[in-house]
């Protein structure tokens, strides 16, 4: 990438990354509630409304966090988390189709350290959706954000159009380092949040059947992460 399109992709990145961890954050503007069905007691969510705020695409977005210790090295879980090379193995929405990166912009000295262009195409190779990522991780914290773009979107940008009211949507990952195994590896506590639109709910209403659609993602996508880093060959690391 030359700029301006350089430019342009990482202010957005920087937004996408500056609107996830206002999301995560504990503030009063944040209303976390619990989700009403069983096994969900470390589940929270929150209603956004694309009428709040500037940059959000237009409609109601639920919010859904959960976190999760695994027993892995930070730098073990950002590995896979932001690899392409492994995101069918965590990712249920891009079950089934091809992930490749088509382009990146390293942010760092660390190799991980990167915003990248992510195609996901299905077997017939039609895009189905295109993703914006970032990634950075430190020896004290690591994260990976991500948002879908519409294609026109990006290379409206690419081409030096302003990222500035780009509508996005960030999802993502924090990973912290949180003592170690009894084997005496390292383990990590994963905080994930996830975005989808659902103009079905309201500022104080959530429908039950998006109440299950948005749990089942979460418990699927951390169960698929525990179970990635419990396998006999990641123990220890």
């Amino acid at each position: 990438m030359v700029s301006p399109g350089r430019e342009n992709v990482l202010c957005l990145a920087e937004r996408m990354m500056r609107k996830f961890w206002a999301n995560l954050s504990d503030s009063s503007e944040n209303t976390w509630r619990p989700v009403p069905l069983k096994g969900a007691e470390n589940v929270r969510a929150m209603i956004r409304s694309g009428e709040d705020e500037e940059g959000r695409p237009p409609g109601t977005a639920i919010v859904i966090a959960t976190s999760v210790w695994v027993p892995a090295s930070p730098r073990r879980v950002f590995d896979f988390l932001h690899d392409v090379h492994t995101r069918n193995r965590w990712d249920i929405l891009t079950c089934g189709h091809v992930v490749k990166e088509t382009g990146h912009i390293d942010n760092g000295c660390d190799h991980g350290n990167r915003v990248s262009i992510l195609e996901v195409k299905s077997p017939e190779d039609q895009i189905v959706v295109i993703l914006l990522q970032e990634s950075y991780t430190t020896f004290t914290s690591s994260y990976v954000t991500f948002a879908p773009v519409e294609a026109c979107t990006l290379d409206m940008i690419l081409n030096g159009g302003s990222p500035d009211h780009v509508p996005i949507l960030p999802s993502g990952f924090s990973i912290l380092p949180d003592g170690p195994t009894r084997d005496g590896g390292s383990g990590s506590l994963v905080t994930m949040a996830f975005q989808i639109l659902d103009n079905s709910s309201s500022a104080t209403y959530i429908p039950p059947e998006s109440v299950a659609t948005i749990f089942k993602l979460v418990t699927e996508t951390a169960e698929c992460i525990k179970a990635a880093m419990f396998s006999p060959s990641n123990l220890g690391t």
